[in-house]
């Protein structure tokens, strides 16, 4: 039982790595070529096996020999080795081989879409990098390959050809027994030149160590070219393939004497060979020891050589070869257009696997102008990123811009939120972008303000209706007070671009109140901006307006169903005429009589004098004065002849009132009231002395009474009323036309009356009613009280007649 165990444990697989799929079709000697993962990290590898029952098969021999080799030799043209492991497997002794991920020449010549001179000059490139290591192994290290053919060679996720089949490499002067006389046999007939045909060792010692591997480079050209492998040796004869320049190495790779046979170091340096990708190729991959102005003029015409060359070879060779000079700092910018020239002909998951990881990868670089040119060219490759790339690997790093001191990555990085702003997260935008924004709008260049603004606007519909309300108004309003013009106008459009996000509320007392005052702004641009800004918005409020009245007619038709018939609706207008009327008739009849006379004993007196007043022609305003306005009573006033304890402005109900409710309108109000009760109790006073004057005073205080009583009546009316006429008995009028001052009417109006009460009540108006006419308020509403400033202003009127003009 734990033999069996033992042996079980044993033969548990120790291989670290993972066998995918089915082994290709081709593969060089006993190999078999599998793809593969590695367990630790699952990075793709080349996985070639063989096996054997018998521990001392020359295949196994062999291999060991190859695996000996690839694991010491270095070449960027010789396959790369990763691992080897040597396992038993079911009493099999079985030798794994790791390399990097590649795959048989033949499966790409015959899948790769390339023809014509794109597919010559493919080859040519691949052929050249062959011809290197060749040259590595025969002229450097004294090695003879033997096997070269189209299974010796695999190619790369990029296409760069690689040298393999190692298993027969010997030393060009060692002696006894070789791999090469030892496995000779695994050589092909069609492949082996003459002095190994018959095994005529001594004649390879003493030819030159090349001779071999010549003979193998032309076999691998004649197949290259005609993209097959050779049946037979006869096929070398068959020159059509073989393109004319190079028709002339290919015969002396094959010459039949092996001392003639064309060095391959000679062909990697001839012409034949190179072409226009092979020269891009090989200074990209010489980068490093190039000066800054050959990098300058290369990267400048490389743009214009890109059209010529092979398009997979772009996309999978140039491309990266490009995206690490530039990581690296070996390219300038600038072969950032280039990258995305490529990327451009790629579809978009072509375009996600290539040119994304490139881009991503760049933008970790603190070079400002690697910087500078990723957000300058952003529209390109801007809608093939991912969110989850934009929001991990980009934003990150492009928010160092927002902060530069240089202005213009400032603005560029502002720009490029336009792209990378719609697949950013809400979070993000709240919490991250919107601050740096904020920033942005004040910042100390014109240009980045307007941008800023316009960027607010054409983020509103990515940003949720919690931040937009929070947001947008206020960036938009503080844009309407920059004093950079364009910045204005920004403002303007971009609350014309987000009209729908506001309530009808916003529009009435925010939008339009800011907007409006731009109506007249110096600059045509934003006037024009404004005065259409103001029209939007004011059909939002008219469409708004209309929703309310459709909503309030429903509402209004559901209950008049609810009440049978709608009875009290139909008299609405009517019921509320006769109230109206009522409460205007009923009030006037107080106002009369408060404001007339306080004393009972007078009433036919004040009847008289209010009889008198309404038959009064109106007084014309004094040439370039302005009409008198009417007092504004507080809530404290008393009623008018309407019998309304409401101002003016409120009777009016037309909705444009001033509603600040200053502090200065309140304490002329409250003065005005005062002044008023005043006048009542001066008004009383004033018509007892004249009941118990003789007959000619009496005439004349009962004139100046009436003319009082009739200035007071309609003075606080608050219509537009027909205004008093003007007896002819009034003698104060006479003695205003030649003197209007304040002291003059009262010196007049003291020397025309008896008794200490008239004066001292004379007095007692003239100073409250110069107090309220500091206010602006009172002085110009009571337009005609006995001894004040209302008397001057009537008898300005009938100093110049103005029909047409009215109260």
């Amino acid at each position: 039982m734990f033999a069996k165990l033992s042996a079980l444990v044993s033969s548990a697989p120790s291989f670290p790595y993972q066998l995918v799929g089915e082994p290709y079709r081709t593969a060089w000697g006993g190999w078999k070529h599998f793809k593969g993962t590695s367990n630790s990290d699952g990075s793709a590898v080349s996985i070639f096996r063989t096996s054997s029952t018998n521990k001392q098969d020359p295949k196994l021999t062999s291999a060991r020999n190859g695996v000996k080799r690839l694991r010491t030799l270095r070449h960027p043209n010789v396959l790369s080795f990763k691992d080897t492991a040597e396992l038993d497997e079911r009493g099999e002794t079985v030798i794994y081989l790791v390399t990097e991920p590649v795959t048989p020449l033949l499966d790409v010549l015959q899948t790769i879409d390339m023809t014509g001179p794109a597919r010559q000059e493919y080859v040519a490139m691949g052929l050249y990098h062959i011809a290197k290591a060749v040259s590595f192994i025969n002229s450097d290290c004294k090695l003879i390959h033997a096997n070269i053919c189209m299974r010796a060679v695999v190619v790369t996720e990029t296409l760069d050809w690689r040298l393999h089949g190692l298993d027969l490499m010997t030393e060009h002067m060692a002696t006894g027994d070789l791999p090469l006389m030892s496995a000779s046999w695994m050589v092909g007939a069609q492949y082996k030149p003459a002095e190994i045909a018959k095994c005529e060792w001594g004649a390879i010692q003493q030819g030159p160590p090349w001779a071999v591997d010549s003979w193998g480079l032309g076999c691998l050209m004649q197949e290259a070219f005609n993209g097959q492998e050779m049946g037979s040796m006869e096929e070398l004869r068959n020159t059509g393939p073989i393109p004319k320049p190079v028709l002339q190495d290919y015969q002396r790779l094959l010459s039949s004497q092996p001392a003639r046979r064309l060095n391959p170091a000679k062909l990697a340096e001839s012409s034949v060979l190179k072409n226009k990708l092979v020269d891009t190729i090989a200074f990209l991959e010489n980068l490093a020891v190039k000066d800054s102005s050959e990098k300058d003029l290369f990267f400048k015409r490389l743009p214009g050589a890109i059209p010529d060359l092979p398009l997979p070879v772009l996309r999978r060779k140039l491309l990266p070869m490009l995206a690490q000079a530039l990581t690296f700092g070996g390219a300038p910018a600038v072969a950032l257009g280039t990258i995305l020239q490529i990327g451009s002909s790629m579809d978009e998951a072509e375009f996600t696997e290539r040119v994304v990881p490139c881009v991503s990868k760049l933008f970790t670089s603190t070079d400002r102008s690697i910087r500078r040119s990723l957000l300058e060219n952003i529209d390109a490759y801007g809608k093939h990123l991912s969110q989850s790339v934009v929001e991990e690997q980009i934003y990150p790093n492009v928010t160092t811009g927002f902060t530069d001191s240089n202005a213009y990555l400032r603005e560029l990085t502002l720009k490029s939120m336009l792209t990378l702003a719609p697949k950013l997260s809400q979070r993000t935008l709240s919490n991250s972008l919107l601050k740096f924004l904020a920033k942005l709008q004040v910042d100390e260049e014109a240009a980045i303000r307007a941008n800023t603004t316009i960027l607010l606007g054409n983020l509103a519909p990515h940003l949720s209706e919690a931040t937009c309300k929070r947001v947008m108004l206020n960036a938009f309003t503080r844009a309407l007070k920059d004093s950079f013009p364009p910045a204005r106008a920004a403002g303007l459009k971009a609350m014309m671009a987000t009209k729908q996000s506001y309530a009808a509320e916003e529009a009435a007392g925010r939008v339009i109140p800011c907007v409006a005052p731009l109506a007249v702004d110096p600059v045509s641009e934003v006037r024009h901006a404004a005065l259409a800004t103001l029209g939007a918005f004011l059909k939002l409020l008219q469409e708004h307006s209309a929703t309310m009245d459709t909503a309030a007619g429903a509402a209004e038709g559901a209950s008049q169903q609810a009440s049978g018939g709608g009875g009290w609706s139909a008299g609405l207008g009517s019921n509320l005429g006769w109230a109206l009327s009522s409460f205007g008739g009923a009030k006037a009849k107080d106002t009369a009589t408060g404001e007339m006379s306080s004393s009972r004993t007078s009433t036919s007196a004040a009847s008289g004098a209010t009889s008198t007043a309404f038959g009064r022609p109106p007084s014309p305003p004094r040439p370039g004065a302005q009409p008198a306005s009417s007092p504004q009573p507080s809530s404290g006033a008393a009623p008018d002849m309407f019998g309304s304890t409401s101002s003016l402005h409120d009777a009016d109900g037309d909705g444009w009132h001033d509603s600040d409710g200053d502090a200065d309108a309140q304490e002329e109000d409250a003065e005005e009231v005062a002044a008023r009760q005043r006048l009542g109790r001066l008004s009383t006073r004033n018509t007892s002395a004249q009941s118990s004057k003789p007959p000619a005073a009496s005439s004349t205080s009962a004139s100046t009474g009436g003319g009082m009583a009739r200035q007071s009546g309609a003075s606080t009316s608050g219509r537009h009323i027909a205004p008093p006429k003007l007896s002819q008995d009034d003698s104060w009028a006479a003695e205003l036309d030649n003197d209007d001052s304040w002291d003059s009417i009262d010196q007049k109006n003291a020397a025309g009356t008896t008794g200490s009460g008239r004066s001292s009540a004379g007095r007692r108006g003239k100073g409250r009613l110069g107090a309220s006419a500091r206010g602006g308020r009172l002085g110009a509403s009571r337009a005609g009280s006995a001894s004040r400033g209302g008397m001057k202003l009537g008898a300005a009127k009938l100093a110049k007649s103005e029909p047409d003009f009215e109260f």
